[in-house]
């Protein structure tokens, strides 16, 4: 399965009227010495297995101290066709990643976003290494998707605030809320007007094993969205209605929180 890739020639951060997003507390200076170093046993096992459920199985094994208990089998790359028929006997969310295209030589997955969608669809960003040592990035997912970003070819793994901006500048052909990037247009996707907006704060996970606070900022971004998106539907309604909201969709404990919580917001 072919995935087509469309880059724009501009470097990871000059896409125009780009703003690049931070928060406090994350250090995006931060980059890994290697793509393929396999010093954290956790890292060397999971590098390219595809399929997103086995991942969160062998890490389950990791906090339990028992990584070396993991089945061969569990901790494949890629699995034979009859294997992942089995796995999707099981459930649907276990052929997601499972059918992700294969690596190429010298190719190597550096972070994922995981869907909650039915499938736990993946889309898988990566990393080649050339003949001449300069690194080569790539986004594919498991229906030959179309994705346009920037070129960032470079001979050092990128930071972690190049990976943020890479994210947010890549757009999905077959999407049109051109004002997102990756890391929330299939959350807003899904969006439908009136829906329950706290139903789709967790929708979209961006995760790396090289790269541990890329979930934090994509957690955090995800929540501004959804607080304003909340704080814009309830625009005009009576405060007391919003106060109980907030509460029975359990993002305030009491009233008290509550206030608090629209106060922080200006309201």
């Amino acid at each position: 399965m072919s995935n087509k890739n469309k880059s724009t020639p501009t470097t990871p951060t000059s896409t125009p009227g780009f703003a690049p997003k931070r928060f406090k507390g994350i250090d995006y200076t931060q980059r890994p010495q290697s793509y393929w170093d396999d010093s954290s046993v956790l890292h060397a096992t999971l590098r390219n297995v595809k399929g997103e459920n086995r991942r969160r199985l062998i890490r389950d094994f990791h906090y339990l101290d028992k990584l070396d208990q993991v089945e061969p089998g569990l901790s494949k790359d890629t699995l034979t066709t009859p294997e992942r028929q089995s796995l999707g006997r099981i459930h649907p969310s276990f052929l997601g990643g499972e059918y992700l295209p294969d690596y190429q030589a010298a190719e190597t997955e550096i972070a994922r976003i995981v869907l909650d969608s039915t499938l736990r669809d993946v889309i898988s960003l990566r990393a080649r290494r050339t003949k001449t040592g300069l690194l080569r990035y790539s986004i594919v997912d498991e229906y030959e998707g179309v994705f346009y970003f920037p070129k960032l070819p470079s001979h050092d793994p990128l930071t972690l605030g190049q990976i943020v901006d890479w994210i947010d500048q890549t757009r999905v052909e077959s999407n049109s809320d051109d004002g997102y990037g990756l890391g929330l247009i299939y959350t807003v996707g899904n969006f439908t007007e009136g829906e329950d907006i706290h139903k789709l704060e967790n929708f979209t996970t961006v995760e790396s094993e090289l790269y541990p606070q890329l979930t934090n900022h994509y957690e955090r971004l995800s929540s501004e969205w959804a607080t304003a998106t909340f704080l814009e539907s309830k625009e005009g309604e009576d405060r007391d209605e919003i106060i109980r909201c907030l509460i029975k969709i359990e993002w305030a404990d009491n009233e008290t929180d509550a206030d608090a919580f629209l106060k922080h917001h200006g309201l």
